[in-house]
């Protein structure tokens, strides 16, 4: 049995990445205490849990080593250990007149991966989840899991972002490694009520981000999938030439992220554990000891212009149950009325009003959505995610993604509590006598038959799950305590150097900073943002700009979205300690030059960033009132 409980984790989580998952050959790999595989394809969509408008264009996974000690099992921990994972993306986001169906199957596959992940959580949070024999045992193989990653190396080429400038971003890791450790941060395995604390050592090793503007793309003559691991290595290592792996570098990587070497602890305890609202369900503490940052000129445009075409997409996508059936050309008033209908919509969301036709329509629509969904989620149990009915993909065309998945929720939900009342009647029933029952039966429906809720029922479902329907439309909302601290992140860099470069070499800008600290404090919806500075220099090639007068606490500032003891959006408090400014007005026009939008950038992301340097020169010239003010 735990065999197979083993076999279908890997299948349920590396047959979402990989190609040729074989079952019956891992269930016999994991009885015989060894699974090791190797030289896999990626599949294309090995990246959609990042819900980006990329794909992956070539993929290979090396080894994949699960060494599972069946004799000793419960006492030493389960070991796993991946090698060589090389991953070439491009960009997702090409969506001509003629091509509807591709902007619904996208919206399709994003509607799937966010209801699942929805239902997981909603699983995750039931307290009677995980007691049986064997959800211990698996808990405990999980909470002492040995993870070693080694040889990473993914890629994303984009051609289409800036025409005429090809670039490269990819993320590279020599080695990562996790194992349990107690309070002193020794290995060790733990077992029963040692399991609500889980504590894990993590170590890292030449993590690097990089961002490579007007390259050459890699291209490979024959299939991707024909290449020998011999030539992954050297394609991944040295890039390609003349069609073929490359055996020498052909190109030297611009880093955003220099490689950077360090360690984590990372604690979790299960949410019913936790009552303590200053303790954290889940917390993370890394610490990093040289962290350098460099950002190009040509790096920045190429930056832009990529958050400039993913907002592109992502606005297509929002609107897509608008969207034509028809090219431009051939009924261009049909795309006239759609243009129509997105800015429409734009301007009732932002004046937070619907119409009466509109509140009837939709509430038409959300019963017999639910109903649908719900009955189709009863004809087969077994399936979590319908997405195959016609009817329902009919209904999807004219809803957008987040209307979709609360009605889903919705009728999750519902479902839920129908079978339980069903088998609450079952029980009932059974203990009747055989006259009542007799006389009762035909009180009894068919249990394929379709749900249909009458008002109270709808009020009912509603307070069950903390619906509640407001002006904009819908919200599902989570029944939390507001002060719960779920997860808190906490950066610390011993130090940390921050560069603009005007081409190669040439650096425009340079603040080291020391002992560098930064928090994430994450609640139900509060969300609060903390950093703590020792010191500070500023410096350009003409001379010193600023530099801290003090070694510790040099800048402390909080940020806090949402405060739940105040009545605010958000709410800020800043600390400066006196500093030394200089003014030069030359090093100060180059960096203004350096963050100028170009202007085929959209008027969004040119606002963004005009605020951002608009924020930079108001803390230049806060700083230079301090100084004034001790001098």
């Amino acid at each position: 049995m735990l065999e197979d409980q083993v076999a279908y984790l890997l299948q349920r989580y590396l047959g979402n990445y990989v190609i040729g998952l074989n079952k019956e050959a891992l269930n016999i790999s994991v009885w015989q205490g060894d699974v090791e595989l190797t030289n896999m394809q990626l599949k294309p969509e090995a990246l959609n849990a990042l819900k980006l408008p990329v794909k992956v264009k070539a993929g290979f996974l090396g080894s994949v080593k699960l060494k599972v000690p069946w004799s000793r099992l419960g006492q030493d921990p389960v070991l796993v250990y991946l090698d060589r994972i090389f991953l070439l993306a491009e960009p997702a986001t090409s969506v001509e007149g003629c091509s509807e169906d591709a902007i619904q199957e996208a919206k399709k596959s994003r509607v799937r991966e966010m209801e699942t992940k929805l239902l997981e959580r909603m699983h995750q949070l039931k307290p009677e989840m995980n007691k049986s024999w064997l959800g211990s045992l698996i808990s405990t193989i999980i909470g002492n899991l040995k993870l070693s990653i080694s040889n990473i190396h993914i890629r994303y080429e984009d051609l289409e972002s800036n025409p005429g400038h090809p670039f490269a971003a990819g993320l590279t890791l020599e080695k990562l490694s996790a194992v349990t450790v107690d309070d002193s941060g020794k290995e060790t395995f733990v077992t029963g009520g040692a399991l609500d604390r889980i504590q894990k050592s993590v170590e890292l090793d030449r993590l690097a981000l990089y961002l490579d503007s007007d390259i050459s793309p890699w291209h490979i003559k024959e299939p991707w999938e024909d290449l020998l691991p011999a030539e992954w290595v050297q394609v991944f290592r040295f890039g390609t030439k003349d069609g073929r792996p490359a055996d020498h570098p052909t190109e030297e990587h611009s880093y955003i992220l220099q490689p950077v070497t360090g360690d984590a602890k990372y604690m979790k305890l299960r949410q019913n554990e936790s009552s303590n609202s200053d303790e954290p369900l889940q917390k993370a503490a890394v610490s990093l000891e040289n962290v350098t940052l460099c950002l190009s000129k040509d790096g920045y445009r190429d930056i832009l212009k990529l958050a400039d075409n993913f907002t592109a997409f992502n606005q297509r996508l929002k609107y897509a149950h608008y969207r034509p059936s028809f090219t431009l050309k051939s009924d261009p008033r049909s795309w006239w009325k759609y243009a129509y209908k997105a800015v429409s919509d734009q301007m009732k969301k932002a004046s937070g009003k619907l119409s009466w036709e509109q509140v009837l329509k939709y509430t038409r629509l959300r019963k017999k959505y639910i109903s649908l969904y719900a009955s189709l989620l009863k004809s087969d149990v077994n399936r979590p995610v319908v997405d195959d009915n016609k009817e329902i993909e009919e209904l999807d065309r004219e809803l957008d993604i987040e209307l979709i998945l609360q009605w889903r929720m919705l009728a999750h939900k519902f479902l839920e509590q129908s079978i339980e009342a069903e088998d609450y009647l079952k029980k009932q029933k059974a203990k009747q006598s055989w006259w009542s029952f007799g006389w009762g039966s035909q009180s009894f429906k068919d249990e394929t038959e379709s749900l249909h809720f009458s008002e109270e029922e709808w009020q009912q479902l509603n307070k069950i799950i903390g619906y509640k329907e407001d002006e904009d439309g819908q919200s599902l909302m989570i029944d939390e305590k507001p002060d719960i601290l779920q997860t808190v992140l906490e950066i610390h860099m011993k130090h940390n150097a921050s560069k603009l470069l005007d081409g190669a070499h040439t650096c425009l800008a340079d603040l080291s900073c020391e002992g560098l600290d930064c928090s994430i404090k994450l609640y139900p919806e509060t969300k609060v943002f903390g950093v703590k500075l020792g010191s500070y220099q500023l410096s350009s090639p003409n001379g010193l700009l600023a530099q801290s007068a003090t070694t510790a606490d040099s800048l402390v500032g909080v940020f806090c979205y949402k405060p739940f003891d105040a009545n605010v959006d958000w709410s800020m408090v800043a600390k400066a300690s006196p500093c030394y400014v200089t003014y030069l007005k030359d090093s100060l026009d180059e960096i203004a030059k350096f963050f100028e939008s170009n202007t085929a950038v959209s008027h969004t992301i040119a606002l963004e960033t005009a605020t951002a340097v608009q924020v930079l020169l108001c803390l230049y010239i806060f700083f230079s009132s301090i100084e004034e003010s001790f001098l």
